[in-house]
């Protein structure tokens, strides 16, 4: 008595093409990562981020480290004092351009100012210490919230800003003149 097994099995070659492409399979892959920029031996940005993946010649272009499940970054000034934080769903860093990418649920609180902003999508220069977003944003401050329905600049700590196509109620002063 004998007994014959036959397997077969069938390869997807879509599916094996994604093992060798450096967009889906990054050198790297860390857990509970915190990572510090400095500049001048002043700490200037504290990162940390449940998960990190690194591309080293992802998408054909650059290199990218990719935040799948989100970041905070807090922005230190020269003191080491916090100035603001930066929560986002969703992060891409481009390596060579030194440009963060941040998507989902994007705040950014200034905490010297105590504004805070909301929008889906902002890109962070490092090299230029520049932050914006062409989404729609949100501001809200103690005086009051500001829509821009076509986004913003500021600088990197969010202390100052120009809203793109603002709109909003904001408690304003009168100021009272004495024409005597």
């Amino acid at each position: 008595m004998g007994i014959t097994l036959v397997f077969s099995c069938r390869n997807d070659i879509e599916k094996i093409g994604k093992f060798n492409n450096p967009d889906t399979m990054p050198t790297a892959h860390a857990s509970q990562v915190e990572i510090i920029v400095s500049d001048s031996f002043f700490v200037r940005v504290k990162i940390v981020a449940p998960e990190l993946k690194e591309f080293p010649t992802a998408d054909s272009l650059e290199p990218k480290t990719e935040f799948p499940q989100g970041l905070v970054a807090t922005f230190f000034d020269k003191s080491m004092q916090v100035e603001s934080t930066l929560v986002a769903g969703y992060a891409i860093y481009h390596t060579k351009r030194q440009l963060f990418e941040a998507s989902k649920n994007v705040v950014i609180k200034n905490l010297t100012q105590d504004q805070e902003l909301h929008t889906d999508m902002l890109w962070w220069d490092e090299k230029d210490s520049k932050i914006w977003s062409d989404q729609p944003v949100t501001i809200i401050t103690a005086t009051g919230t500001t829509y821009g329905d076509s986004g913003f600049e500021a600088d990197q700590n969010f202390t100052s800003y120009n809203i793109l196509k603002s709109h909003g109620q904001m408690k304003v002063k009168d100021k009272i003149t004495d024409t005597k």
